[in-house]
């Protein structure tokens, strides 16, 4: 077995930086993710990536950009939550009935949510923060354990 306590429940993948690219050591060679890493790039990468755009696994991917754009309605807002939540609750490594998500601002131009969730055998919370800045069409999704998760206004 490797090193990595639980790799076989965590995998390992090429770590990736806030901007989708590889990240490489001062040595030249990749970077891996390694334990919960592993599984919190991966969400955040089923989040990122539209639903069907991968033409080896069709069911990898998200909804959430035909929600994020949309005007900000009770309906809009309970789309999103429940295709976050669809989509994390796909992952086996999360713990059924843990995902929490929570819109923090929609409006004409800005968007922000947060998503936490428990992975089985860790004590703990994850979470992701999604912004987008509609004026633009950029969508980020970054680790949002260190972010204020204040709701602004709906």
């Amino acid at each position: 077995m490797s090193s990595a306590k639980g790799t076989d429940l965590w995998g390992q993948d090429i770590a990736l930086d806030s901007s989708g690219q590889a990240r490489v050591a001062a040595n030249g060679e990749l970077i891996l993710t390694e334990g919960v890493e592993t599984g919190v790039q991966d969400i955040r990468l089923r989040l990122f990536t539209r639903l069907g755009v991968l033409f080896y696994d069709r069911d990898f991917g998200s909804l959430i950009f035909d929600w994020i754009y949309e005007e900000n309605t009770a309906t809009a807002r309970t789309a999103f939550i429940a295709e976050v939540t669809m989509r994390v609750e796909e992952d086996p490594r999360v713990v059924p009935g843990s995902v929490k998500c929570s819109v923090l601002r929609w409006n004409e131009r800005l968007f922000e949510a947060v998503v936490s969730w428990r992975f089985v055998d860790v004590d703990h919370p994850l979470n992701l923060v999604l912004q987008a800045d509609k004026t633009v069409k950029e969508l980020v999704i970054k680790d949002g354990r260190h972010e204020d998760l204040t709701p602004a206004d709906l």
